[in-house]
């Protein structure tokens, strides 16, 4: 494992140095070190999924496969109309570098193309140990494969939100129906703002910041969730607009200030897209 982040290191290293021409010896490598902790995730994951056998037929014993793995593909088949297992890092609808100076493009270049594509490349591996073990009729191997499937799938779906959620040239204040639903829900816009920048910031850990829409209330509330867990699945709540507070998203442009980082990201909120999903959301809901 040492071996391995050693070397995740060394290619951080060689990016920061092509792109930046900062000299790497003056940075500390724990600070690259940071950044590479959601690929040692990513990393014992896969481990994991490798590491669980399948029953043969009439061997497996029988029992209730937990509904939350049809609910993990179901919720990914809603956002990016993916059969299960046929999943693909979908592109970005701006240059990497577009989002700067809030967050920086050697940041997303690496953020999306490598840790993005990692939980797309382990969802694909669970998935088709999860074929194996429906073939064997293994509950027990299925059940086993929930973690693998929430967190790659959630880091997928997760992922795919948080990219859509954020444009060139946008933050401000919302307008339209969100903008009435985050009055309605949190008193105002600037309300809204310190408490959904408290819950980000005070997330324990790794995780994710969440404005979603609860549908049984038909309004807005903040939340949060650790790791990739799926606000919906996780909350009840249908995922609006989210935050990546895991460090690899900020450490190296803010290091450990993540309160700067969460303040930058309102530069960058595509209220648009939030709207839309907003919109579909209380369709969905029947409101």
């Amino acid at each position: 494992m040492a071996e391995a982040k050693e070397a995740y290191i060394s290619i951080l290293e060689k990016k920061l140095a092509e792109l930046t021409g900062i000299e790497v010896d003056q940075i500390k490598k724990n600070q690259f070190a940071n950044a590479a902790d959601e690929a040692v995730a990513i990393r014992e994951m896969a481990s994991y999924v490798e590491g669980i056998v399948v029953q043969q037929a009439g061997v497996a014993q029988a029992g209730t496969v937990s509904p939350q793995i049809a609910q993990m593909f179901a919720h990914i088949n809603a956002e990016l109309g993916e059969e299960r297992g046929a999943h693909a890092l979908p592109p970005l609808k701006y240059d990497f570098n577009a989002l700067e100076p809030h967050i920086s493009g050697m940041i997303m270049e690496i953020h999306h193309t490598k840790h993005h594509q990692g939980y797309i490349n382990n969802l694909i591996a669970a998935t088709k140990k999860l074929v194996e073990a429906e073939a064997a009729n293994d509950v027990s191997a299925m059940n086993a494969l929930l973690p693998a499937i929430k967190f790659n799938g959630g880091g997928h779906l997760n992922h795919t939100i948080f990219w859509t959620n954020m444009a060139p040239d946008a933050g401000g204040e919302p307008q339209g129906a969100v903008a009435q639903a985050i009055d309605e829900s949190f008193g105002s816009f600037q309300s809204f703002k310190d408490k959904f920048s408290a819950a980000s910031v005070g997330v324990k850990g790794s995780g994710w910041g969440w404005l979603g829409y609860c549908p049984n209330q038909n309004k807005l509330e903040i939340a949060t969730c650790q790791n990739q867990d799926p606000l919906q699945i996780t909350h009840g709540l249908v995922p609006l607009l989210g935050l990546d507070v895991w460090e690899h998203a900020y450490y190296l442009q803010y290091k450990n200030l993540r309160a700067d980082y969460v303040k930058a990201f309102f530069n960058v909120i595509n209220w648009e897209n939030v709207n839309e999903r907003h919109e579909n959301a209380r369709k969905n809901a029947g409101h």
